[in-house]
């Protein structure tokens, strides 16, 4: 068999196998077992679930290092599987089940459809758009926020230490969520303030700031980042904000820091920043997904370039996060 097709053929294999470990974490297996080994029928029984298709579901992942069956027909858990409890801070839970995870399941099935149309395939699926549905559906909202959270989790601590925040007095995340990225930035540089700016109702219990004690730190503005945002920060965040519309609103937001940022201000957006070309690049599978879920989409450093031209800033510098994140701070300035 030719390269290419073992590697399509894998590819297509892999698309059960993630469904299959999706299934494994939504019926709680992992869960069950950490007390030990159980049998099928105790854990189907435990998990609400058919005794037949749990042990061809388990046997199947073992077969990839994820659950382990003894010589008494028990499963048991694996490091392999320990990603899958709900109740371990590495966990992977909220990235495979709950209501979220569904919804893109449901969306990439009419990703071909959208292709062809040019439709948005979230709508296709799902009827509305993706943060319409999300403001009208408060679980499926809850499990994107757990699931962003877990992302997020990763990325701030080395937001914080890959960027000299103590040249700014105060620093402004807009579209900040719950305040996540500024603890991250107060906690490690004392002399800076911030303020937060979301939604009004995302903002009244900014969970991550007060849970690290730093309200008093931060300013909180709520309103619409398309109207207009807080004037007088000396730097201005838009961490995964950008990705999520097309140029034209992208612009809109931009145009809306720009009129709130000084002479003497600073953007940073710390977004995926794709490869050119064909060389891989994850961000480029981002960009697909993104498309699928937002309509948005990730951009070159030239698209960037053009981005900000249009609502008054140059780009500075692309300075790239370390891995385990693929994202960059792109940096720039008024014109």
């Amino acid at each position: 068999m030719s390269d290419a097709r073992a590697f399509i053929l894998d590819v297509r294999s892999q698309a059960l196998l993630a469904q299959a470990i999706a299934s494994a974490a939504a019926l709680g297996i992992a869960d069950a077992l950490a007390a030990g080994p159980m049998a099928v029928a105790e854990l189907a029984d435990h998990c609400g679930a058919k005794p037949d298709p749990l042990c061809r579901l388990l046997r199947t992942l073992a077969g990839h290092g994820i659950f382990a069956e003894d010589d008494d027909g028990r499963f048991a858990l694996t490091d392999g599987a320990q990603p899958l409890r709900s109740d371990r801070p590495d966990s992977l839970y909220p990235l495979l089940a709950g209501e979220f995870p569904s919804l893109v399941w449901a969306t990439f099935g009419e990703l071909e459809a959208a292709i062809r149309t040019g439709d948005v395939a979230f709508e296709r699926a799902h009827g509305a758009p993706f943060f319409d549905y999300l403001a009208a559906n408060p679980r499926a909202n809850a499990s994107f926020d757990r699931a962003m959270a877990l992302v997020a989790a990763t990325e701030h601590p080395l937001i914080a230490a890959s960027y000299d925040f103590a040249r700014f007095g105060t620093v402004a995340d807009i579209g900040g969520g719950q305040g996540g990225l500024l603890a991250a930035i107060l906690g490690r540089y004392p002399e800076v303030r911030g303020l937060l700016f979301d939604q009004p109702q995302v903002i009244d219990e900014p969970a991550e700031l007060q849970a690290a004690g730093l309200l008093e730190r931060c300013e909180l503005v709520g309103g619409d980042f398309f109207a207009s945002v807080p004037a007088g920060a000396d730097l201005y965040l838009l961490k995964r904000i950008l990705h999520d519309w097309d140029d034209a609103e992208a612009i809109a937001i931009l145009r809306s820091v720009r009129a709130a940022t000084g002479a003497g201000g600073r953007l940073a957006v710390i977004d995926a920043v794709m490869r050119p070309g064909n060389a891989p690049d994850p961000n480029k599978d981002l960009d697909l997904n993104i498309m699928a879920l937002t309509g948005g989409r990730e951009r070159t450093e030239a698209e960037f370039v053009a981005l900000f031209a249009a609502a008054g800033f140059a780009l500075d510098a692309v300075r790239p996060l370390p891995p385990p994140a693929t994202l960059s701070i792109v940096e720039a300035r008024p014109q």
